[in-house]
């Protein structure tokens, strides 16, 4: 019987090969594994949502806080904040950094994506300063935040000795009113669809007032 197996090893290979012409073998797909474009946010949990602190003690204190989101769809409409679409991203990080008036503040990160193959570089310097406030006016001078942003991505494929290197966002200037209304950035890395949004904080109004700092004088 062994030997009549070995000889004709080939009939059941043969076999197989019909089931599979005809699909009469089911080749569905482990649970684990996922058909298609799924949502990114149920991939695996988002980040912890980061806070400002409540209270600077530095009246030059300003916090910066970076929220970077990926989406599972790169054809949606993400320029704008909206929290209906913004709940199918996955938050990767949001990051709160703390500096003074004047002085840089630099958050930088690198992401891994396609199972490694694709690593993103994101670099962030910001610097924010104080504005001009209008004449006549007893509020605060707004804050404006000179930034330089600079997103590249490394691909490593197995016919190349080095990785691909692009450069997807190179974004350098002066906002206004982020203190007030935020600022997005929305940018791409080969099929992947991400926004940036800078939102600044600094402390309490009354710290901030030049007659509370001298005394009340």
């Amino acid at each position: 019987m062994l030997g009549w197996l070995r000889r004709n090893a080939y009939l059941g290979l043969a076999v197989g090969a019909v089931l599979v012409v005809t699909e009469a073998v089911d080749f569905s797909p482990p649970p684990e594994v996922r058909v298609g474009k799924g949502d990114v946010a149920q991939l695996v949990g988002d980040a912890p949502p980061q806070e400002f602190s409540p209270e600077l003690a530095n009246p030059q204190a300003v916090q910066l806080r970076a929220t970077l989101r990926l989406y599972p769809d790169s054809e949606l409409e993400v320029a704008a904040p909206d929290p209906e679409t913004d709940t199918q991203g996955k938050l990767l990080s949001q990051p709160v950094v703390t500096t003074l008036l004047g002085m840089n503040a630099t958050v930088e990160q690198t992401l891994r994506l396609d199972a490694g193959e694709l690593e993103v570089d994101l670099v962030l310097h910001a610097t924010p300063r104080l504005g001009q406030a209008p004449r006549g006016s007893k509020a605060p001078a707004p804050l404006t935040l000179e930034h330089e942003l600079r997103v590249q991505s490394r691909r490593s494929d197995w016919w190349r000795s080095l990785p691909r290197k692009r450069v997807h966002l190179d974004s350098r200037g002066l906002l206004t009113r982020v203190e007030e209304d935020g600022f997005r950035l929305v940018f791409t890395v080969d099929d992947h669809l991400f926004s940036l949004d800078l939102e600044l904080h600094r402390a309490a109004a009354g710290l901030r007032d030049p007659a509370t700092l001298a005394g009340g004088r």
